[in-house]
Protein backbone atom coordinates (compact mmCIF):
# COMPACT_ATOMS: atom_id res chain seq x y z
CA UNK A 1 0.00 0.00 0.00
CA UNK A 2 1.35 3.76 -0.90
CA UNK A 3 2.57 5.81 2.22
CA UNK A 4 1.80 9.59 1.75
CA UNK A 5 5.17 11.24 2.31
CA UNK A 6 4.07 14.60 3.22
CA UNK A 7 2.40 17.46 2.08
CA UNK A 8 4.05 18.82 -0.99
CA UNK A 9 2.22 21.90 -1.50
CA UNK A 10 -0.86 23.56 -0.45
CA UNK A 11 -2.54 25.64 -3.59
CA UNK A 12 -4.50 28.90 -3.59
CA UNK A 13 -6.49 30.36 -6.70
CA UNK A 14 -5.81 33.52 -7.59
CA UNK A 15 -6.93 36.27 -9.89
CA UNK A 16 -3.50 37.39 -10.52
CA UNK A 17 -0.77 35.66 -9.26
CA UNK A 18 1.45 38.79 -8.92
CA UNK A 19 -0.47 40.86 -6.49
CA UNK A 20 -0.74 37.51 -4.69
CA UNK A 21 3.11 37.27 -4.61
CA UNK A 22 3.37 40.56 -3.26
CA UNK A 23 0.86 40.08 -0.45
CA UNK A 24 2.47 36.83 0.55
CA UNK A 25 6.22 38.29 0.50
CA UNK A 26 4.43 41.24 2.73
CA UNK A 27 2.40 39.74 5.07
CA UNK A 28 4.16 36.49 5.59
CA UNK A 29 7.63 37.22 4.62
CA UNK A 30 7.24 34.95 2.15
CA UNK A 31 10.00 33.89 -0.41
CA UNK A 32 9.23 33.96 -3.82
CA UNK A 33 11.13 30.89 -5.51
CA UNK A 34 9.60 31.41 -9.43
CA UNK A 35 6.40 31.56 -11.48
CA UNK A 36 5.92 29.37 -14.12
CA UNK A 37 3.03 28.41 -16.79
CA UNK A 38 2.04 25.19 -16.84
CA UNK A 39 -0.28 23.39 -19.98
CA UNK A 40 -2.03 21.49 -17.68
CA UNK A 41 -4.97 18.76 -18.87
CA UNK A 42 -7.60 21.40 -17.27
CA UNK A 43 -5.91 24.35 -19.30
CA UNK A 44 -2.64 26.86 -18.76
CA UNK A 45 -1.99 28.12 -15.56
CA UNK A 46 -0.10 30.57 -13.92
CA UNK A 47 2.02 29.25 -10.68
CA UNK A 48 3.76 31.24 -8.33
CA UNK A 49 5.91 29.37 -6.42
CA UNK A 50 6.78 30.63 -2.76
CA UNK A 51 8.39 28.85 0.76
CA UNK A 52 6.77 29.90 3.88
CA UNK A 53 9.09 28.59 6.14
CA UNK A 54 9.04 24.87 5.68
CA UNK A 55 6.13 24.98 3.68
CA UNK A 56 5.64 25.29 -0.17
CA UNK A 57 2.94 27.20 -1.36
CA UNK A 58 1.83 27.87 -5.10
CA UNK A 59 -0.56 30.76 -6.20
CA UNK A 60 -2.20 29.52 -9.30
CA UNK A 61 -3.48 32.35 -11.62
CA UNK A 62 -5.71 30.77 -14.68
CA UNK A 63 -4.90 31.70 -17.94
CA UNK A 64 -8.08 31.17 -19.74
CA UNK A 65 -10.92 33.58 -18.92
CA UNK A 66 -13.42 30.30 -19.00
CA UNK A 67 -11.27 28.22 -17.82
CA UNK A 68 -11.34 26.09 -14.45
CA UNK A 69 -9.53 28.18 -12.39
CA UNK A 70 -11.57 31.01 -12.85
CA UNK A 71 -15.05 29.20 -13.15
CA UNK A 72 -13.78 27.78 -9.75
CA UNK A 73 -13.03 32.02 -8.07
CA UNK A 74 -16.50 32.87 -9.67
CA UNK A 75 -18.69 30.21 -7.76
CA UNK A 76 -16.60 29.89 -4.10
CA UNK A 77 -13.59 33.44 -4.42
CA UNK A 78 -10.03 33.22 -4.23
CA UNK A 79 -8.55 31.07 -1.62
CA UNK A 80 -6.95 27.76 -1.22
CA UNK A 81 -8.02 25.09 -4.10
CA UNK A 82 -6.68 22.29 -3.18
CA UNK A 83 -3.82 19.90 -0.96
CA UNK A 84 -1.03 18.47 -2.93
CA UNK A 85 0.02 14.90 -1.04
CA UNK A 86 3.38 13.09 -2.13
CA UNK A 87 3.16 9.33 -2.39
CA UNK A 88 5.92 6.94 -2.48
CA UNK A 89 3.90 5.27 -5.13
CA UNK A 90 1.19 6.52 -7.11
CA UNK A 91 0.24 3.25 -8.93
CA UNK A 92 -0.30 1.48 -5.86
CA UNK A 93 -2.49 4.57 -4.14
CA UNK A 94 -4.82 4.82 -7.39
CA UNK A 95 -4.79 0.55 -7.31
CA UNK A 96 -5.91 0.88 -3.59
CA UNK A 97 -8.18 4.43 -4.03
CA UNK A 98 -10.13 3.00 -6.78
CA UNK A 99 -10.67 -0.83 -5.40
CA UNK A 100 -12.54 0.98 -2.66
CA UNK A 101 -14.75 2.36 -5.18
CA UNK A 102 -12.77 6.07 -5.29
CA UNK A 103 -13.17 7.92 -8.69
CA UNK A 104 -10.48 9.37 -10.66
CA UNK A 105 -11.33 12.14 -12.44
CA UNK A 106 -7.81 13.47 -13.77
CA UNK A 107 -4.64 11.95 -14.17
CA UNK A 108 -1.66 13.89 -15.75
CA UNK A 109 2.04 13.38 -16.22
CA UNK A 110 5.09 15.53 -16.33
CA UNK A 111 8.59 15.54 -17.26
CA UNK A 112 8.97 15.46 -13.47
CA UNK A 113 6.16 13.90 -11.82
CA UNK A 114 2.65 12.01 -11.90
CA UNK A 115 -0.13 13.29 -10.83
CA UNK A 116 -3.84 12.51 -9.80
CA UNK A 117 -6.51 14.41 -8.26
CA UNK A 118 -9.26 13.05 -6.31
CA UNK A 119 -13.08 14.53 -6.09
CA UNK A 120 -13.79 17.19 -3.19
CA UNK A 121 -17.06 14.90 -2.28
CA UNK A 122 -15.33 12.30 -2.09
CA UNK A 123 -12.40 13.71 0.52
CA UNK A 124 -14.50 15.60 2.83
CA UNK A 125 -14.88 18.74 0.62
CA UNK A 126 -11.01 19.09 -0.35
CA UNK A 127 -9.46 18.80 -3.43
CA UNK A 128 -6.46 16.39 -2.77
CA UNK A 129 -3.93 16.07 -5.44
CA UNK A 130 -1.72 12.93 -4.81
CA UNK A 131 1.74 13.10 -6.93
CA UNK A 132 4.46 11.29 -7.14
CA UNK A 133 7.88 12.82 -7.88
CA UNK A 134 9.79 10.50 -10.68
CA UNK A 135 13.42 12.42 -10.48
CA UNK A 136 14.99 13.33 -7.19
CA UNK A 137 14.03 12.69 -3.58
CA UNK A 138 13.50 15.68 -1.32
CA UNK A 139 13.99 15.10 2.09
CA UNK A 140 14.50 19.22 3.34
CA UNK A 141 12.60 21.58 2.12
CA UNK A 142 15.69 22.88 1.01
CA UNK A 143 15.39 19.63 -1.38
CA UNK A 144 12.26 20.87 -2.62
CA UNK A 145 13.74 24.25 -3.58
CA UNK A 146 16.25 22.92 -5.63
CA UNK A 147 13.60 21.05 -7.62
CA UNK A 148 11.49 23.75 -7.99
CA UNK A 149 14.40 26.00 -9.04
CA UNK A 150 15.48 24.02 -11.67
CA UNK A 151 11.93 22.95 -13.41
CA UNK A 152 12.19 22.21 -17.09
CA UNK A 153 10.13 21.34 -19.49
CA UNK A 154 7.30 20.58 -17.59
Amino acid sequence: MARVKRIDHIAIAVKNSEEAVKKYSTLFNAEHIRTEILQEKAGPVKVAYMRMGDNVLTLIQDMQEDGFLNQYIAKRGEGMHHLGLEVDNLDDFVENAESQGYKIPLRDEFSNRREVVLRPKDTCGVILQVLEWTQGNDETVDDRIKRILNLENL
